[in-house]
């Protein structure tokens, strides 16, 4: 290219940059001065984590009460087994799931999500060999429902696979990876001395 028109080439360069850049920091200034929209801009950053957050919250605390609902439901149906009430009407394992299931709330419990495991055993420290509820790769193992005789210590434990909708947005709110949170509770007694 020769001389003259590269530097032709050169000064239409530099006055277009300089009108360019004037005009912009023009625009930037009338922005910066108008203040209309703040609110829908701040509320847009920081509404769907406020939203999420507060989402989060309900739902674990939700989780946290129907866990204590377990709680309850767990120490009323193990009166049955303590008090010799299921022997005298030969309940089964589904029937004292169905108990379980009406202490808890008929609306809250669905029987297929409910796993319950009752074993007896003849001294309390026989209790360091009881199974383990889970298997290497985290699923459960068979139930058991042993209730035992007279005076027999008997351990129930309960497992309710409460559904987590937070885990639909990948925050990892449940313990399964299908969207469920593992809710235990555990009770140990010694029978009664029923005579039966």
């Amino acid at each position: 290219m020769p001389p003259r028109e590269a530097s032709l080439l050169l000064k239409s360069c530099r006055k277009f940059a300089k009108t360019f850049f004037a005009r912009g920091r023009g625009a930037i200034r009338l922005f910066g001065k108008d203040t209309r929209g703040i609110a829908a801009i701040e509320f847009a950053a920081v509404g769907v984590p406020l939203f999420m957050l507060t989402v989060g919250v309900m739902e674990i605390g939700l989780a946290f009460f129907v866990n204590r609902l377990l709680d309850n439901a767990a120490l009323e149906t193990g009166r049955l087994i303590r008090t010799g009430q299921i022997h005298q009407s030969s309940m089964d394992a589904a029937g004292f799931k169905t108990e379980v299931c009406e202490r808890l709330t008929a609306f809250l419990c669905f029987p297929t999500r409910l796993t319950v495991d009752v074993r007896s055993y003849d001294q309390f420290s026989a209790l360091d060999a009881m199974p383990p509820l889970f298997d290497e790769d985290g699923e459960l193992e068979d139930e058991a429902f042993q209730v035992g005789s007279a005076n027999s210590i008997v351990v129930a434990r309960f497992i309710y696979r409460w559904p987590m909708f937070t885990s639909i947005i990948q925050t990892d709110a449940g313990d399964t990876g299908n969207m469920e949170r593992y809710l235990f509770s555990t009770i140990v007694f010694r029978n009664e001395p029923f005579p039966w």
